[in-house]
Order: C-alpha cells, then structure tokens, then sequence
C-alpha cells in the first residue's frame, strides 16, 4: 500500500454536518435527543440514514430486527462490517451509537472519493435497540443478527404497557420473523468507532482508544412491597415505607460500589406506587445495573447487591423481591484486528492507548462469532448519556480516517 493510497482528506465538515443533521431528529428544546426503539424519531432517522447511504451509491435494506445496512463493494459472505446504533436513551446526546454509524458512512466516503475500490464489500451497519431503553431488550438488532433465541422477549412491555410484538408491528415487522435477521455468517470482520463515554482518554491528553475487551453486564429489577397508608395517620413506628427501605438499600449499594473502582453499579429507574403525596409508598420498584471486567466480580456484585437489598427491606419491615433481567460476560476483542486500527492510528500519527470499555456495545454480539475490534474517540468531560455530549469535529474525523485505514487493509 503506497503513501499516496493512503491519503485521505481532511476536512471534519462533513461529518459533523451529518452528527447535526442526525442528532436533530428526536430532539428536544432542552437540547437532548431521544430515539428509543420503534419509535416515530428512530423511524426518521433510519429513513435519513437510508437516503444518505443512497445518495453515496450504497446499496441499503433493512432486515427482520430493524438492522439497517448500506453495502458498497462486490458479492460474497466475507464482507467487512463497520458500524454502530441510531437509537438514543432519552434526552441523551448526538454523538453516542450515531458517531459509529456516521463514521463508518464517512470512512467509505473517503475511500471511494480517494478512487478505491474494495475487493470485498464494506457493510455500514446502524444496529436496532442497542440501548435497551423502552423494553429493556438491549442489543436486540445485533443479538438477532448474531442468531440469539429472542422468542421470550415478544411478550415485553415499555412503560405504556405496549407490547415489543406491537411496536414491531407498527413498523410493518413480526416479531416471530426475529430469525430471519441472523446474517452473521456473511461477515469477515467487524468494526465499531465509539465515543468512549468516560474520561480516560481526555485525562491521559490521548486522541485514540484502542479496546481490549467490553464490561460484562448484570441487570436486575428489585421490588419492594410495603403498606399503602394514610401519611397523617400513621405512625411513624408502624408504617410499612416501600420507598424508604428502597432509598436504603439504594444508599448502600452506592456504598458497596465506592469501595470497589473496578464494579460501578447504578440504580437508573425508580417508580413509587401508588404515587399519592399523602400516601405511604406501599410499593417501590428500581433497575440495578451493575458493570464488571470478569466473571468473578460480576458473581461478588451479584451476591453483594442481593445480600444489601435483603438487609434493608429486613430494616424496614417489607418485602422484596428481585429478579434478573440479563446478563452478559466480558467480552474480549481480537488482538489482531485491533492491531489493524493501530496501523491506521499510526497512518495518522495519532497517539493510541489501550484501555477497556465500561459500557456495553452490540460489538459484544459479534465479538464471539467473528473478529471484533473497537475504536475510542474522547468525550470532552468525560460525558455521555446527557444533552452535553461531545467531541471535538477533528477527534471525530481523525477516527473516521482511521476506520477507512483499516477498512482499506481488510478489503484490499
């Protein structure tokens, strides 16, 4: 591969007027955007992405799980796939899960204006439901992708009582076609260029972060079942406080957490019932999720979480109950594929540190069929998750470029 073939423009503008155009769809006057699963603003954005991909000459379709795909390059199951997710938790930022779509876009852009012409397909991917957010089914699109059994999530309900069958539905899908999405089989490879949602990268004065492996994952939903009652009547000694003994064991799960760096564990979702303002809370239900780097640590956090909410429901004289709603393993990603992005780090002159992901990616998904590798951008702060989210348009170019470096080595 000579210099010259190498050489990529530039000029950030581009991209970052696909991240504007894109994050402006599901956002608010606060500044946040949301685009949860099967929702009208995902369904715009995938539509803006499609015409987008045409409009470069990709070939574009949408699978059974809402995957969408935008192909460049011959015929064949050995294609190269880059990408990440449309969808949004709510009021989140512009540059999480989109970046990685848009820079992937952005890399076979640069490659083709450079006059390469791949031997084996590019697949710019924009994974379905990656955060979970309405039906707690997280990694959906990959997961079906990659052939998981998702028959048992039919039935699952967002907080409207709408069902996944439904909301798939209204997209003109079946969920009982779920199957039909498993295409991991005609993949070679798999890239994905992330912000890294955190502060390493930004404090270390580093421009790229190279993955070695995703944090395993632990939800759980806790119940904690009190008495409703009258808030003036009854005594303080007799009540039956849900949210009480709920706020409790909350406290001391952010107390186990503080004295372990390596397992961060927050409570996202809270609902107190009946909801009165001169009622007891006879019924407190709250989402656990719970991050670690090994098998161990997530069984000591699991066995740590459940022994702290059986001490404060004890406490406070109510019952609970919790139940799991996944779990994943760490997932460790393919050296010699990461290598391949440091070779187009090095293209770059960028400055490269290896580090783990925290956060759960749909790379996870294919990390353990096929060769993976992860890409880290900065987030300015450290920030992600919030309406603040960003990062600079030269960080988010120079790891397009490097993308299309390694594009390039693996399709040549």
């Amino acid at each position: 591969m000579s210099d010259a073939g190498t050489r990529l423009a530039t000029d950030p503008a581009p991209l970052r007027a696909w991240v504007d155009e894109l994050g402006a769809i599901g956002a608010d006057a606060a500044g946040g955007t949301t685009r949860v699963a099967w929702s009208p603003a995902l369904r715009a954005a995938l539509d803006w992405l499609a015409a987008t991909c045409a409009r470069l000459g990709l070939a574009v379709h949408e699978d059974a799980a809402g995957n969408l795909f935008a192909r460049w390059g011959p015929d064949g199951d050995d294609a190269v796939l880059v990408g990440s997710h449309a969808d949004t938790v709510p009021q989140g930022g512009r540059f999480d899960g989109a970046l990685g779509v848009l820079a992937g876009l952005e890399a076979v852009r640069l490659l083709r204006d450079a006059g390469y012409e791949p031997r084996r397909a590019i697949v710019v991917a924009a994974w379905m439901d990656e955060e979970g957010t309405r039906f707690k089914t997280p990694t959906l699109g990959s997961r079906a992708f990659a052939g998981h059994d998702l028959s048992a999530l039919a039935g699952a309900t967002d907080a409207d009582g709408v069902t996944l069958a439904d909301a798939m539905a209204s997209w003109g899908r079946d969920v009982a076609r779920l199957p039909e999405a498993q295409g991991v089989d005609g993949i070679a490879a798999c890239l994905e260029l992330h912000i890294e949602q955190g502060p390493v990268l930004e404090e270390a004065g580093v421009e790229l972060g190279l993955v070695t492996q995703i944090a395993g994952l632990l939800g759980l939903r806790a119940t904690f079942t009190g008495t409703a009652a009258h808030a003036g009547a009854t005594p303080m000694g007799r009540r039956r406080d849900a949210l009480s003994a709920a706020a409790r064991a909350i406290v001391a799960l952010e107390d186990w957490a503080a004295g372990r760096e390596d397992v961060p564990v927050t409570v996202g979702i809270v609902e107190v019932l009946p909801g009165g303002f001169n009622v007891i809370p006879g019924e407190c239900r709250f989402t656990i999720d719970v991050r670690a780097q090994s098998e161990q640590a997530l069984d000591a956090a699991e066995q740590a979480v459940r022994a702290a909410l059986a001490d404060a429901a004890a406490h406070g004289g109510v019952e609970h109950a919790v139940q799991r709603t996944h779990r994943l393993a760490p997932v460790p990603l393919d050296p010699e594929l990461t290598a391949v992005l440091a070779r187009g780090a090095a293209r770059e002159g960028a400055t490269t540190l290896a580090l783990a992901s925290g956060a759960g990616h749909d790379a996870m998904q294919l990390a353990p069929l096929v060769p993976t590798a992860m890409l880290f951008v900065p987030s300015d702060g450290g920030l992600s998750h919030n309406p603040a989210e960003h990062t600079s348009p030269a960080a988010c170019h120079l790891g397009a470029r490097v993308l299309a470096h390694a594009l390039r080595e693996l399709t040549s």
